[in-house]
């Protein structure tokens, strides 16, 4: 493997703190499926639009990962699940949501790259 799957995934996670979709958008894969709480998009085309309505509504946000945990590293696949820290304000309030995610990578052409992301709430 040409990069290690824990730096791609740093390298994501600040590619999404630049709050720029053309950062973001080489971790993705064309026929990636990303699931968040309002919604599910299949293929870059729907998440370049998800993330990038996220991006223009959310201001000064910070997301924070702890309890990375790897699930499976192989050649060509890895899966990872984490808790995360979302702070960001939106219309000039301040939000603070914790929440866990799954990312599937799988690794093609020289380059691993995001199958399946999913974010949600903390269990109740």
């Amino acid at each position: 493997m040409t990069s290690s799957i824990e730096k791609i995934f740093d390298d994501y996670i600040q590619a999404l703190a630049t709050q720029s979709w053309e950062a973001a958008e080489t971790f993705f894969h064309e026929e990636a499926t990303v699931i968040f709480a309002e919604g599910t998009y299949c293929g870059k085309r729907q998440i370049a639009m998800a993330i990038g309505k996220t991006f223009s509504i959310i201001r000064d946000e910070h997301f924070k990962v702890r309890n990375l945990r790897w699930n499976l590293k192989r050649e060509t696949f890895a899966t990872c699940t984490f808790e995360y820290e979302w702070s960001g304000t939106i219309n000039k309030k301040r939000f603070t949501n914790p929440g866990r995610g799954t990312l599937a990578w799988v690794h093609e052409n020289g380059c691993w790259q995001i199958i399946n992301e999913h974010f949600g709430p903390m269990p109740r």
